[in-house]
């Protein structure tokens, strides 16, 4: 979207991510303008190998092409390139519907919540529920509500809308599928009020090809979970590592407990060493997670003042 562009109207800027959507694109821009004419429709081609670019460009799309492959480099790239007021991200394979979008929008442009997210995990049809991949799905959603104290739905979904301060004031690192679960942690965790609206998640058109890989992005998308636990909750991640420690401690040490008890001697000394550095180690784990909490503590509140200042 050109930065120029000035307008009293509202911005909607309706992006789309696509790899190789050649069989869905036509339809899904067609759906999107006649759901939101007011928008502007720009897709972010990701190198993709067939005739997506042109198909979106052919449809009346402004195509822009992101050559690093990855979900994640191109949602950072939406957010780094395209100024608008309200921000509508949508996956290219025409399974989440247009004519939802108004309602999503209506939700952000009332203030109701700075990110809007349709949830796909109660209502999609039987074809599609091999693309959802329900199980790892909710698996990784109870490890992320049981990790940020929350009880969200679906951390996966495509189909979002955002504030313009969301969109410029949180950082995005991640460069695949896990982008969506970053995109929910950084709301959790930067006080932003997300918003779950049940939608209908339909099968990929005849052509298409899910192109997420269960066990390998399902792996990125725990690690992420995880590494953001041990950044923004140390608290919580700390303690658990030392706790986990201490009480595997007692394995090799209980014995060595045991015969010191009885003759006052120390036999096993390997053990009593491993014991030993093992519940150092899990003291040292939790001093680390209360050394970082503090730290994060105080970097919030430069944060907090830094945007103050800015208003």
């Amino acid at each position: 979207m050109n930065k120029n562009f000035q307008t009293d109207r509202p911005r909607i800027a309706i992006t789309i991510p696509c790899f190789n959507e050649q069989a869905s694109i036509g339809k899904v821009i067609r759906d999107f303008k006649k759901a939101l004419p007011e928008a502007e429709i720009i897709v972010f081609d990701n190198d993709s190998t067939d005739e997506t670019a042109k198909i979106a460009q052919e449809s009346g799309a402004l195509v822009i092409r992101e050559r690093r492959r990855g979900k994640g480099n191109v949602v950072r790239a939406i957010f780094d390139k395209i100024e608008a007021d309200y921000y509508l991200l949508v996956d290219g394979d025409d399974t989440y519907p247009a004519e939802e979008a108004r309602k999503l929008i209506t939700l952000i442009q009332d203030e109701q919540a700075d990110m809007v997210v349709g949830t796909r995990l109660d209502h999609y049809s039987r074809e599609s529920a091999e693309l959802l991949h329900s199980f790892g799905n909710r698996l990784l959603l109870k490890i992320l509500n049981l990790c940020f104290h929350t009880n969200l739905s679906d951390i996966l979904s495509g189909y979002r809308v955002f504030t313009r301060e969301f969109v410029k004031s949180v950082p995005l690192f991640s460069t695949g599928f896990e982008i969506e679960t970053e995109l929910t942690i950084q709301a959790l965790m930067r006080g932003f009020r997300i918003l779950e609206v049940p939608i209908t998640y339909r099968a990929r058109p005849e052509g298409g090809k899910s192109k997420i890989r269960p066990f390998k992005d399902g792996y990125r998308i725990l690690m992420t979970i995880l590494i953001f636990t041990r950044d923004l909750r140390p608290m919580l991640f700390f303690p658990i590592l030392s706790a986990m420690l201490i009480i595997g401690a007692l394995i090799p040490g209980f014995r060595v407990i045991r015969e010191y008890l009885q003759t006052g001697l120390i036999r096993y000394l390997p053990s009593a060493i491993l014991a030993t550095g093992m519940v150092i180690l899990g003291i040292l784990f939790f001093i680390a997670g209360f050394i970082i909490d503090t730290l994060n503590r105080r970097f919030n509140e430069i944060n907090f003042v830094l945007k103050r200042m800015q208003k």
